[in-house]
């Protein structure tokens, strides 16, 4: 095994540190935060993001205590429940990123061949997404509590979108050999107004949980919708025939503190944040997430319920045009400017699209980026919007002021939702967290008027002269 380098030693050092205060926060103590450096990177994103959680922990912790000072049992229960919680998100944590230095360890070794090398990298991937999932639905859970969650509605095909989701969980399903299906009363086939990302999570978790839990059996997702003259109502019950759940629990079931018990914790894993954050999202959306029914070795029976949300103030997006079916190699022979302070990221997102065959120039901070997109054409500017002396937004707002008329997209390491309001308010024309795909941005940016579907390089060119 090779020698670490100085960046891989620090990034190391950070790591340790990061794992050695989040055991201190697993034994209960929300006095802790995580430092934070000077080097803007993806580590200090997700400290960040841990001491926002806790902040909002502590504060919720607090007010629960308050409403409750003379149920002394219940705050008793309360405090060992929040102490399981944290252990939890700490091993939760501690697991993918313990792999992922084993295996950038086991990377630097001239030993492996390809397809070795190809598994670890992929497994590397899986982890680190694993990571990232795990703090977004912690960040989630505090913003829907403190009623910080922006929702877009827009006309929503629910069955195409439980069809959708359905079949990307359905695969770990069929693996177990449970018999899936989606069924679907009559009348199931219109759309509703509600947030598409948010009814997609909501989704994901039940029937997820439903594999999850279910050894054997079936697992059904019904549908219903009932209309008249001045009602709408749909129905989604998700059913299967897994270990089920004690009656004693049903009442706890959607707190984002509790499990079921240690002992499913060890034996299926997870963080116990699926249900409690998939009923505030349901609540936020102007509906309801119930349990019906459930008894250990007799299944589970749940029941999301929505209702036609107000439209959005903004337009739903256009359809896509002809040309964004293509994948990223439509992309050979634009040019675009990377603006992203952290080195290795930014070498990372250079080298993805050089290979995709886009003329990449670079800038490490706002005023640099603001420059060169003023004085050279680019088809498209990745902006990140965390950078030093002159920040996304700012560099995005001096661009849109001096008339340049480039497609921008901001990328964070925070929840895309999340900052889209303030980047699409400053001038972007999309808003991606990384990592990205990118077909998916390039899929954004042709639906930006920006872009005229060829290149921008004449446009911006007069623009200049």
């Amino acid at each position: 095994m090779t020698p670490r380098s100085g960046r891989q030693e620090f990034a190391a050092d950070r790591i340790t540190e990061f794992l050695n205060i989040l055991e201190h926060m697993a034994a209960g103590d929300m006095r802790r935060r995580l430092r934070i450096s000077d080097k803007h990177d993806e580590l200090d994103a997700i400290a960040h993001g841990v001491n926002v959680l806790v902040g909002e922990l502590e504060w919720m912790t607090a007010r629960a205590v308050q409403e409750h000072a003379e149920r002394a049992t219940m705050a008793e229960r309360a405090n060992v429940s929040q102490t399981t919680f944290f252990r939890n998100m700490s091993h939760e944590i501690r697991t993918p990123i313990a792999a992922m230095l084993g295996f950038a360890d086991l990377l630097a070794s001239d030993a492996l061949d390809n397809e070795k090398r190809a598994e670890l990298l992929r497994r590397l991937q899986a982890n680190g997404q694993a990571v990232l999932s795990l703090l977004d639905d912690l960040l989630d859970l505090a913003r829907l509590d403190a009623h910080r969650v922006v929702l877009t509605p827009e006309p929503v095909s629910v069955i195409e979108l439980v069809h959708e989701v359905f079949a990307s969980v359905a695969v770990d399903g069929h693996a177990k050999g449970l018999d899936m299906r989606v069924e679907s009363a009559p009348g199931t086939f219109g759309v509703i107004q509600t947030d598409r990302y948010r009814l997609r999570q909501i989704l994901v978790n039940l029937i997820a949980n439903a594999v999850k839990f279910t050894g054997a059996g079936r697992i059904v997702v019904s549908l219903n919708a009932k209309r008249d003259r001045i009602s709408e109502e749909w129905t989604i019950d998700v059913s299967d025939t897994g270990i089920g759940i004690p009656a004693d629990r049903h009442p706890y079931l959607f707190e984002p503190f509790e499990q079921v018990s240690d002992s499913i914790v060890r034996v299926y894993g997870g963080s116990g944040l699926g249900l409690a954050l998939s009923r505030r999202v349901a609540d936020q959306l102007g509906g309801s997430l119930e349990l019906l029914r459930s008894a250990p070795g007799e299944g589970t029976v749940f029941r999301l319920t929505l209702r036609p949300m107000p439209s959005a103030q903004m337009p739903a997006p256009a359809p896509l045009p002809a040309e964004s079916q293509e994948g990223p190699s439509c992309i050979d022979g634009l040019r675009i400017l990377v603006a992203e302070d952290h080195r290795d990221l930014h070498f990372a997102i250079r080298q993805l699209l050089e290979q995709s065959g886009a003329l990449v120039e670079s800038a490490y901070d706002g005023h640099e980026a603001v420059a060169k997109a003023m004085a050279d054409p680019y088809d498209v500017v990745l902006m990140d919007l965390r950078m030093p002396r002159l920040d996304g937004l700012q560099a995005t707002r001096s661009l849109r002021s001096q008339g340049c008329g480039v497609p921008i997209v901001a990328l964070t390491a925070d929840p895309a939702t999340v900052r889209r309001a303030e980047a699409m308010d400053a001038g972007c024309d999309a808003v991606f967290s990384k990592p990205f795909e990118l077909e998916d941005l390039m899929a954004s940016v042709r639906q930006s008027p920006r872009w005229n579907g060829t290149t921008n390089n004449q446009t911006i060119g007069q623009q200049n002269n």
